[in-house]
C-alpha cells in the first residue's frame, strides 16, 4: 500500500490521463466524481462570463464605458504597431462626435452610417466642432466582446482599411446601449481622423460606406477604477472586456485535456476500453461545444458596418 501511495504522488498524470494496472484502466479524469467537478467548473466559468459580461461590457455606466472604449483604442492600436504604423492618438472632439453618433443610434433604434433623416458621418464631425482633412467611420452593434469586435473590423477589408490607414492621426471611441430590431444591445462607433490645418472647408477621403469614426467612450471619466495607467488599459481589463473571447481560450484548454484522456483510452489499449470513461469525456465535450453555441445566441450576432 505504501508502494502504491509513493507512485501514485510521483506519477499523478499518469494515474490521471493514462489507462493501465495503475487505475485499473480507468483514468482518474474521466471517473464520475472527476467529471462531475469538471462539468460544475465548466459551468461555473460560463456563468461568470455571462456575468462580466453583464456587468461591464454591456453596464450603462460610464466609468465602465470609458475602459471599454479604452481597450478598443489599444486593440487597434496595437493592430496599427503590428504593421509598422503609428499609434492613434484619443482625442476629446473625436470622443464626443463618436458619443453624439453611438447615442443617437441608440434613441432611434436605427444602424447605419446615415441617420433616418439623412444625417451623414461626416456631419457628426462638423457638430461635434472637429474640423478634418480626412475622416473615416467604423460602426458595430450586438457588441459584446472587445477582441471580437476588433477581429470582425480587421477581417473586413473596408474596416481593415480604416483602422489602418496613414490618413489618420486620431481616434475616438464610443459605446451606447439601446435597442435594435427589438433586441437590448450595445452599439459601437469608432471615428477616424487628420485634423485641418486651417479652419477652412473640410474635406473627406474616404467614402460613408468605406469610413471609420474616432473613438469616443468618456472624456474626464477615462481612467475609472485604475484600469488606465500611462493611457493604456491592464492586462486583466482587456481580460475582462473579451468575456467571451477569454471564455474561448480557457474552453480551449480544457477540451484539449478532455481530448488527450479521451484519445489514451483507444491509445493504450484498446480491448480493455471502459466505455463509461469514454462517454464521459465525450459528454464533457458536448457540454463545452452546447455552452460556446448558447454563449454566442444569447449575446446576439455580431454586426459591423
Amino acid at each position: 500500500m505504501t508502494v502504491r501511495g509513493s507512485r501514485v504522488r510521483h506519477a499523478p498524470l499518469k494515474h490521471f490521463f493514462i489507462p493501465g494496472p495503475h487505475n485499473v484502466y480507468r483514468p482518474l479524469f474521466l471517473r464520475l466524481e472527476s467529471v462531475a467537478v469538471t462539468a460544475a467548473v465548466i459551468l461555473l466559468l460560463f456563468a461568470i462570463a455571462l456575468a462580466v459580461e453583464r456587468l461591464v461590457v454591456k453596464s450603462p455606466s460610464p466609468q465602465f464605458g470609458a475602459v471599454v472604449a479604452a481597450v478598443l483604442v489599444d486593440l487597434a492600436n496595437a493592430d496599427r504597431s503590428a504593421e509598422g504604423l503609428p499609434e492613434l492618438v484619443v482625442d476629446d472632439t473625436l470622443q464626443k462626435a463618436a458619443q453624439m453618433k453611438a447615442d443617437d443610434m441608440a434613441e432611434r433604434g436605427y444602424f447605419a452610417h446615415e441617420t433616418p433623416d439623412g444625417l451623414t458621418p461626416w456631419d457628426w464631425f462638423k457638430r461635434a466642432g472637429y474640423a478634418f482633412r480626412y475622416a473615416g467611420e467604423n460602426l458595430a452593434v450586438y457588441f459584446s466582446d472587445s477582441t471580437e469586435v476588433e477581429k470582425a473590423w480587421m477581417n473586413s477589408p473596408l474596416h481593415r482599411e480604416n483602422i489602418l490607414s496613414d490618413k489618420y492621426s486620431e481616434v475616438g471611441i464610443a459605446i451606447a446601449h439601446g435597442r435594435y430590431q427589438g433586441n437590448e444591445t450595445t452599439f459601437v462607433v469608432q471615428m477616424f481622423g487628420n485634423p485641418s490645418e486651417t479652419s477652412g472647408a473640410v474635406v473627406s477621403s474616404t467614402e460613408p460606406e468605406s469610413a471609420a469614426a474616432p473613438v469616443a467612450g468618456a472624456a474626464a471619466e477615462a481612467q475609472p477604477l485604475g484600469a488606465i495607467k500611462d493611457g493604456r488599459t491592464s492586462t486583466v481589463w482587456r481580460f475582462l472586456t473579451s468575456p467571451k473571447t477569454s471564455l474561448q481560450y480557457i474552453y480551449m484548454g480544457l477540451a484539449a485535456l478532455i481530448l488527450l484522456s479521451v484519445s489514451l483510452l483507444f491509445l493504450v489499449e484498446l480491448r480493455r476500453l471502459h466505455v463509461p470513461s469514454f462517454i464521459r469525456g465525450v459528454g464533457l465535450l458536448a457540454l463545452i461545444l452546447f455552452l460556446l453555441y448558447s454563449g454566442t445566441a444569447l449575446s446576439g450576432q455580431l454586426l459591423i458596418l
